[in-house]
């Protein structure tokens, strides 16, 4: 009976230490994971102090900066070298991007055509781009009155889950997604499924989030904008034209109705852990005041 009962001691022990042995391995792990993800963050946020410094350091010049043939974006037209947006601090390291505001669309004050040129172009058509477009200046116009295919306080409090119409200005591109007819694949953009069988598939988007904003006056930079805002804002013939001057260098005066400076940019910092196991991507949208960058916006686990 002695022998038995110690060999049950001995059984529930080896079972208790083993628990806390499995118990403790759990916590070490997951302190690890906060110390690396915390590493990781403060890392991204390192991303956002050298863009700074890259920003303010860059001529404030008219015509100084322009996306050379990659889509990057060079703040100063006197640098042969693309700019280097990397580097390693302590063991982990950080990558950025930077992008202008000012070559993008302003959902604030664009025009119905503007919009349905730029969503067409991303390939929403049909009911669905007049839905969607009129629901947005229903959004931010400060009536109650419908556009033909828009919404308003009588729409969006008849919904499951019912919230106002804002009536003013949106704060964010993200704030879209609260009007009706968008959809994070339209934002965001969403790959085609295609069946190798019928050729068919689920409509794809490829993202209008890329060229819109909702920062600045509304006159756009034509040395950074993208063709389709070009065409949106200018109309085809005109954006042709810059298009075709851009290829010889950046445009050093306005053109057609656009300007060639911007003062608000994005930044996109990604930080890495040692092994990059683990990352953490900041956004955020600065404006250049002087001599001093003036954060407007903010996402600390930003995922697009």
């Amino acid at each position: 009976m002695a022998l038995i009962l110690v060999i049950w001691v001995m059984v529930i022990l080896v079972a208790i230490v083993g628990e806390f042995s499995y118990s403790m391995r759990t916590e070490i792990s997951i302190v690890k994971n906060f110390k690396d993800e915390e590493e990781a963050y403060q890392l991204a946020l390192s991303g956002i102090e050298a863009a700074k410094a890259e920003i303010l350091a860059s001529s404030a010049e008219p015509g100084g900066m322009y996306v050379n043939e990659d889509g990057i974006l060079v703040l100063n037209a006197q640098e042969d070298e693309e700019p280097e947006r990397k580097d390693k601090l302590g063991k982990g390291t950080f990558e950025y991007t930077i992008i202008d505001e000012g070559g993008k669309l302003n959902i604030n004050t664009a025009s119905k055509q503007q919009l349905k040129h730029v969503f067409r172009y991303t390939g929403v058509e049909g009911a669905e781009l007049d839905t969607i477009v009129d629901s947005i200046i229903d959004w931010r116009d400060r009536d109650n009155l419908h556009m033909l295919n828009g919404a308003e306080e009588d729409y969006y409090q008849s919904l499951k889950r019912p919230y106002s119409c804002k009536d003013g200005p949106l704060d964010s591109v993200e704030e879209l997604l609260l009007v009706k007819g968008m959809t994070p694949e339209i934002l965001h953009g969403s790959a085609r499924a295609v069946s190798s069988e019928t050729g068919e598939g689920e409509k794809s988007y490829s993202g209008v989030a890329r060229y819109l904003t909702v920062n600045g006056s509304g006159r756009i930079n034509i040395n950074t904008a993208p063709e389709v805002v070009l065409e949106a804002v200018l109309g085809p013939e005109k954006a042709n034209n810059i298009i075709v001057q851009r290829e010889a260098g950046p445009l050093s005066g306005p053109n057609g109705g656009g300007g060639v400076s911007s003062g608000v940019f994005t930044v996109i910092s990604t930080g890495s852990n040692a092994d990059g196991t683990i990352r953490r991507t900041v956004k955020a949208i600065l404006q250049r005041k002087q001599n001093d960058m003036e954060i407007v916006y903010w996402n600390d686990n930003f995922t697009g």
